[in-house]
C-alpha cells in the first residue's frame, strides 16, 4: 500500500484512467469482424439510396443512371462495377470490379456512389511507418 501512497494519485486521475480504457474499449469494438450478413450493393445519387440489392450467384442486373453525364452500373452475381460512363475522365470504370464488403467506386461528376456493405470487412493493406 505504501507504493500505491508514493504516487500521489488524485481522484482526478483515476476518472482519466477510467476514460481512457472506455475510449479504447470503444475503438477495440469497432474493429471487431462484423457479422457475416449477406453482402449488398448500395447505389447512391446525391447523397440519395437508389437502390439496394443483396448479391447472390445468379443474379444479373443492369442499371442506367442519368444526371450530369449517363452511368451504367452492371451487377453480375457477387460483384458489381462500371461498366461505361460519359464522364471524361473514366475514373468510375478505371476502379474496376467491387468484390468485398467495404469497397467503392464513384462518379464525380455524377455524384454516384456504389458501394459493397454486409459480409465480412476484409483489410486489403498494413500501414507501416515510413523512414524519415
Amino acid at each position: 500500500m505504501s507504493w500505491l501512497r508514493s504516487l500521489r494519485l488524485r481522484p482526478g486521475d483515476f476518472a482519466v484512467a477510467a476514460l481512457v480504457l472506455a475510449l479504447a474499449a470503444a475503438v477495440w469494438a469497432a474493429f471487431l469482424p462484423g457479422s457475416s450478413g449477406v453482402l449488398c450493393v448500395e447505389i447512391y445519387q446525391n447523397d440519395t439510396l437508389l437502390k439496394r440489392l443483396p448479391l447472390a450467384d445468379g443474379l444479373h442486373e443492369t442499371i442506367t443512371l442519368g444526371g450530369a453525364v449517363t452511368n451504367t452500373v452492371e451487377v453480375d452475381g457477387k460483384s458489381v462495377r462500371f461498366s461505361a460512363s460519359d464522364c471524361p475522365d473514366q475514373v468510375c470504370v478505371r476502379t474496376g470490379t467491387l468484390t468485398r464488403a467495404g469497397q467503392t467506386a464513384v462518379c464525380l461528376p455524377n455524384r454516384v456512389v456504389v458501394r459493397l456493405t454486409g459480409g465480412t470487412a476484409e483489410v486489403d493493406a498494413i500501414a507501416g511507418r515510413t523512414a524519415g
